[in-house]
């Protein structure tokens, strides 16, 4: 029997990686010797040689350098007081910033639980991250992880940073120095091809935010976190990634592609305007907390450079460049034209984007040299203050440009503020081609997709967003009818009076057939209240009860500083108690879901004797839920609520129980109508816009209708022209959303009313009702200096209170 202790498998496994590393270097080695060979055997020029060895050295001082910083910051990640020789800017952020606080205490809890972290981190990148990159591009869809290490070095908190000024009382702002300097092993396959990326090092500025903050544990409402600006990224290649990783090949930039691919998914999920929202109370109105609105938008012109250095060698004369630019600015990127044959270029080019955090973020310049076949040399980077633009409104200068000999960048920056105010687009001039209104969109859910033909199982929907040639889509949402995307979608618009929104939901199963669509005109929200919808829409050629929830949320852009406009909204919903605020009350029966409409002079009375008078500036201060835009069920006074399952996740502040059936069909039990009327002095029209109906007479066999609405001015039907909307069918409960206008002037507005009639559209010689409702409004008893919506009650078309004015109630 032998003497001998048998290997341990670490230590058979630690040989084992050494054979395969003398085996590959022996076989490069003699690649390189058959390629000096052939070179003689077939009369190559020895340039072809010489050419060879000067990019192979080049490769491997880059190699030994970059290795060397590796090494620094990996030495700083496991003792950072040995490492304080280390080069300057590898050192955290306290060294250099006294405001900056270390965070040790976090760091050493960060390295015990590191391992669990790597096991999480593990699922989620097989789980989320891989489909994501399989669909991200035509050439990855047969990515996959192959091995997932991520090493014995945690992530390190470089410094902190609490905020203490400009912040309100009932906010925490924290910003974290995050430094990953990793030793760790990422392998992946793509077509067959094996390739690697380790020491993969992330550095970045993280936000964390906690808001509001309550009386009671656990003391903060919410937390919400997000990179301000792009992490800085850099890693090694593994494998035959980093054979083909040699300078000037384009065709072979696999450095380029991961690292696009690594930033693109991190600015997907936490660099603004994206970030991870975490509630921590009930209500909490989430919506506001992910989605809180932008604070700007920045207008750059980037106007020309001067000076720049010579990146193309000329046999005659001095050399010039290719130059173009490049902005860099969150998950956004902006890219000029290429002038030619110059170190003076003239771009003369306007970009605009929306900014969430001005005092924060920067924007990332560069000047490229294009070079066709090659990669492009970077030939000078600049950053972009925005805190100063902001403050002064307008910032037109020459920028140094860093990293190079020389060169100058003129830019001219403009703040645009964000408007509430529809007045306001009046003012701007339409023909320009800069964008007049910024639209968010935040895309919540959708809810009884229906399924396509001969397909059994539950769709897997994702959904389309665009406006005009600018189009979004969201993820996949597999095997639900009603998927829940929470996604937010910012869109900047040119005219909105003409521009239209459009969504489209598809089956990733089969995307050539829509599950349903919607078209909403901009020049909708013009007339909406604070420019705001938030609710279901129904959705065309889909299922009946088909809808689509969302918030759309439309602001102006002017250089003008209103502070009005900058109101914020409570992240609290304000019906947390058991009892209802006065304020709040009133304006539930304000609604059209909330009691009667049209308050009987008993109802009246008795409510004036109940409640105190509260004035229509305090009412609109509260957000009441309606009906239509609630997808929540609704709460009782018992306490707060629950949402489970697939159910749609809109926050909205709770409202009452909802009313009975029949209290919103009308004084004449033929249901309602909702209509905003607004003037616009400067072009002298009458918009009206027909929102909505409720509980309209059914009229057909199936005990539903075909209506639509039609409209004149009276007393002269042929001054204004008939106005109709679009048929909506099989419904009791249509929603249009269609804007219509009239040229009157102002002084003609006392004496004229608008008839209105909902008809069922039938054909000639149907017997089924075709006349549902009227209603006739003087408009001499509506105040259309602003915006102002209103219910109105829908009579029989024989009734002798046809012709009278109607009774109306704001819905504030």
């Amino acid at each position: 029997m032998s003497d001998v202790a048998p290997k341990s498998p670490r230590k058979a496994r630690i040989e084992e990686t050494q054979l395969v590393n003398v085996v590959f270097k022996y076989f490069k080695l003699a690649g390189v010797a058959v390629g000096v060979w052939l070179s003689g055997y077939l009369n190559f020029s020895p340039s072809w040689l010489l050419i060879g060895l000067i990019l192979y050295v080049w490769k491997e001082r880059q190699g030994q350098r970059k290795k060397l910083q590796i090494e620094i910051r990996q030495d700083i990640a496991r003792d950072e007081q040995s490492a304080i020789l280390a080069r300057v800017e590898d050192l955290p952020s306290w060294v250099h910033f006294p405001e900056v606080e270390r965070a040790e205490w976090f760091n050493k809890i960060l390295d015990q639980i590191w391992p669990f972290i790597g096991d999480y981190v593990k699922e989620l990148l097989t789980t989320n991250i891989q489909p994501k990159i399989q669909t991200s591009h035509a050439q990855m869809s047969s990515f996959v992880f192959t091995k997932i290490d991520l090493g014995d070095i945690p992530p390190r908190i470089g410094g902190v940073k609490v905020y203490t000024e400009n912040v309100r009382r009932d906010e925490i702002y924290m910003d974290l120095d995050i430094i990953y300097s990793s030793d760790c092993e990422l392998m992946m396959k793509i077509k067959g091809i094996n390739l690697g990326v380790e020491d993969l090092q992330v550095r970045g500025t993280m936000r964390v935010i906690f808001k509001p903050l309550i009386g009671r544990m656990p003391l903060f409402g919410g937390i919400s976190v997000f990179f301000l600006n792009n992490p800085t990224i850099d890693f090694n290649l593994k494998g035959l990634a980093d054979a083909l990783d040699f300078p000037g090949l384009r065709q072979c930039s696999q450095r380029e592609m991961v690292e696009d691919i690594i930033a693109e998914q991190i600015a997907n999920i936490m660099v603004l305007p994206n970030r991870i929202a975490v509630p921590m109370i009930e209500e909490l109105n989430l919506n506001l907390l992910k989605y809180p609105p932008p604070e700007g938008v920045l207008r750059i012109h980037m106007m020309e450079a001067r000076n720049l250095v010579s990146a193309d060698l000329a046999f005659v004369g001095k050399g010039k460049s290719d130059p173009y630019a490049v902005l860099k600015f969150g998950p956004e990127k902006f890219k000029t034209k290429v002038i030619n044959n110059t170190v003076n270029p003239a771009w003369n080019e306007v970009f605009e984007t929306v900014i969430d955090c001005k005092d924060a973020q920067v924007i990332e310049l560069e000047i490229r040299d294009e070079d066709p076949g090659s990669k492009d040399d970077k030939i000078g980077t600049a950053s972009i203050d925005i805190s100063s633009t902001a403050a002064s409104g307008t910032v037109d200068c020459w920028l140094p440009l860093e990293n190079v000999k020389k060169g100058d960048v003129h830019v001219k920056l403009v703040w645009m503020y964000l408007a509430n105010d529809p007045m306001v687009l009046e003012q701007i001039d339409a023909s320009s081609e800069l964008s007049t209104c910024v639209l968010m969109v935040n895309l919540d859910s959708a809810k009884d997709l229906p399924r396509l033909k001969k397909q059994i199982a539950e769709p897997s929907p994702y959904a389309v967003v665009s406006i005009g040639p600018k189009t979004f889509e969201t993820d996949e949402k597999p095997n639900t009818d009603s998927p829940v995307w929470e996604k937010p979608f910012r869109f900047l618009v040119h005219n909105p009076q003409i521009q239209k929104l459009d969504i489209q939901i598809f089956d990733k199963k089969n995307p050539k057939e829509s599950l349903g669509d919607l078209t909403l005109p901009l020049k909708t929200l013009l007339s909406a209240p604070d420019m705001t919808l938030d609710q279901n829409f129904a959705l065309k050629n889909s299922g009946m009860d088909s809808k689509i929830n969302m918030r759309l949320c439309l602001r102006i852009l002017t250089t003008e500083n209103n502070p009005a406009w900058r109101s914020e909204s409570s992240i609290l919903n304000t019906n947390s108690s058991s009892v209802d605020p006065p304020a709040v009350q009133k304006e539930a029966k304000s609604t059209p879901d909330s009691a009667s409409l049209t308050p009987q002079p008993q109802k009246e009375a008795a409510k004036t004797e109940q409640n105190p008078v509260v004035k229509k500036e305090e009412v609109k201060q509260v957000s009441a839920a309606k009906l239509e835009g609630q997808v929540i069920p609704p709460a009782s006074n018992s306490g707060p609520q629950t949402i489970t399952g697939t159910e749609v996740r809109q926050r909205k502040t709770k409202s009452s129980p909802a009313p009975a059936e029949s209290d919103t069909k009308g004084a004449y039990g033929r249901g309602r109508i909702q209509l905003t009327f607004r003037y616009s002095s400067q072009r002298q029209k009458l918009v009206v816009v027909v929102h909505k109906c409720l509980n309209l007479l059914p009229c057909d066999s199936d005990n539903l209708a075909d209506p639509y609405v039609k409209m004149y001015l009276l007393p002269d039907k042929s001054s204004g022209g008939k106005r109709k909307t679009q048929v909506v069918k099989n419904n009791l409960n249509p929603v249009f959303d269609e804007t219509f206008e009239f040229p009157l002037k102002q002084e003609e507005i006392a004496g004229r009313d608008l008839d209105l009639t909902i008809r069922n559209d039938t054909s000639f010689f149907s017997s089924n009702t075709k006349v549902m409702g009227v209603v006739t409004i003087d408009l001499s008893k509506m105040d259309i200096s602003k915006a102002a919506t209103e219910w109105f009650d829908l009579h029989p078309e024989d009734s002798d209170d046809a012709d009278k004015p109607v009774s109306v109630e704001s819905d504030v």
